[in-house]
């Protein structure tokens, strides 16, 4: 319901898709709302499988078929030595930033099979191959995960018709990465690598690669990450 999730809700909507938001504040998705003109809302917690069922079934009524499953849920970084990380958090991220996309992948494919038709767009980060920071292990090691679930399910269903691909942003300013940004040494660090030398912008520089990728121009994409990082990964 913020940063790239707000941006992408907002590009759907302009594009003239009907959106339903998911997020675990219930305050945060009306303000959302507002902001974007989405259809509809639900709040969950990605993290907890029986949610995802609820909306699935809410989804269900709501829109009828669903066409376009974007998992955006991530954060939670942790920035310390994996040693001094305590399994509750170690836990936690890999739960919000890895196992919550499974979860959505197995509740939204039995009914995406069934029609023969979909696309899956997962979030994941340039710490998914190219790029491994350290001090935010769980993170990255989590992010890796979905580059490589994405290819795995692009090619199980591509036989359905079924679309997954990815996109991994790379520094941008928002509400989650701002923990990154608070060191003004690692903030200039990182722009120093970045050949474009600024940070992205969620509605700029990424919420139209999420509709590009839902569009019939990019039917014959699956598998496929994105990277979106003004030239981080290049040099």
């Amino acid at each position: 319901s913020s940063g790239y999730g707000l941006a992408m809700a907002k590009a759907f909507k302009d594009a003239g898709f009907t959106v339903l938001i998911t997020a675990r504040s219930e305050q945060g998705l009306r303000q959302a709302q507002e902001q974007t003109g989405a259809d509809f809302i639900f709040a969950q917690d990605v993290t907890d499988y029986a949610g995802w069922e609820r909306l699935r079934d809410f989804a269900a009524d709501a829109l009828g078929d669903l066409d376009v499953l974007v998992n955006n849920a991530g954060g939670g970084l942790s920035i310390k030595p994996i040693e001094a990380q305590s399994k509750e958090t170690i836990d936690a991220i890999v739960a919000l930033n890895l196992n919550s996309v499974m979860y959505a992948a197995n509740v939204f494919a039995p009914q995406m099979k069934a029609r023969k038709s979909g696309t899956i767009i997962n979030i994941a980060s340039v710490n998914s191959k190219i790029v491994a920071r350290p001090d935010i292990v769980s993170y990255v090691s989590a992010k890796a995960g979905i580059m490589q679930m994405t290819k795995a399910l692009a090619a199980e269903w591509a036989q359905y018709g079924i679309l997954v691909n990815a996109i991994a942003p790379g520094f941008f300013e928002t509400e989650l990465t701002k923990v990154l940004f608070e060191d003004k040494t690692i903030k200039q660090e990182m722009l120093s690598h970045i050949p474009q030398k600024r940070f992205g912008n969620p509605g700029q520089d990424l919420a139209g690669m999420a509709v590009y990728l839902s569009s019939d121009a990019a039917s014959y994409i699956t598998g496929q990450t994105i990277y979106i990082d003004g030239g981080y990964t290049i040099i």
